[in-house]
């Protein structure tokens, strides 16, 4: 795919796989119990990563379970990195610009970290899946300009996130893991665009 990937257009694509629904309740419901969860980890980067080599949407198959254990832990360090400790941290801040009476600036502050994250994340998701070293999640810079060359394109899937995990809170793990499936689809193959341009 050597344009620009259309968010759309994916997203159609994405759920009319054959297949689809086993894939997408096997990884919901192993996204709601802790340790599990790293398999439902190690499905989304295994997924990045064929996105990455091939540019086609089509969601592997479960199996290889030990090696899926390993690219979710692969998978969780960027994601703490790059998601959840921005998440934590804007939360911290917000509440405690909500006791000083500063509710809207703190709002102001939450929802753009809550959109910012999941695209700074994808760029380091895909940068740690370049050489597969960790020290490249080090390179905040890069990181950020990768997040910055598709920053308006990539706030859409950042707000379908968002929708998805609102919509679907008390189905937690199946927001989750169907909210960062397409997130990855669709951030992945942009990335590969400039990476093939």
């Amino acid at each position: 795919m050597k344009e620009t990937p259309i968010f759309e257009e994916v997203f159609v694509r994405f759920f009319r796989q054959q297949g689809i629904t086993v894939k997408l309740l096997i990884g919901g419901l192993l996204s709601f119990i802790p340790i599990v969860n790293i398999l439902a980890f190690g499905y989304l980067y295994r997924y990045s990563a064929s996105l990455r080599r091939s540019g086609s949407l089509n969601l592997p198959e479960w199996g290889d379970w030990k090696e899926l254990f390993m690219d979710g832990l692969r998978f969780a360090v960027a994601w703490l990195a790059y998601w959840l400790l921005p998440v934590l941290i804007a939360t911290a801040l917000s509440g405690m610009l909500e006791a000083i009476h500063l509710g809207a600036f703190a709002y102001l502050i939450l929802m753009s970290v809550f959109l910012v994250a999941p695209v700074v994340f994808s760029a380091a998701l895909y940068r740690l899946q370049m050489r597969q070293q960790f020290k490249d999640l080090l390179d905040v810079a890069l990181i950020v300009r990768m997040s910055y060359a598709f920053r308006m394109r990539l706030l859409i899937p950042a707000l379908v996130l968002f929708a998805i995990g609102t919509l679907l809170l008390p189905l937690f793990g199946f927001a989750f893991f169907t909210g960062f499936l397409i997130l990855v689809a669709y951030t992945t193959l942009c990335f590969r665009s400039i990476e093939r341009a």
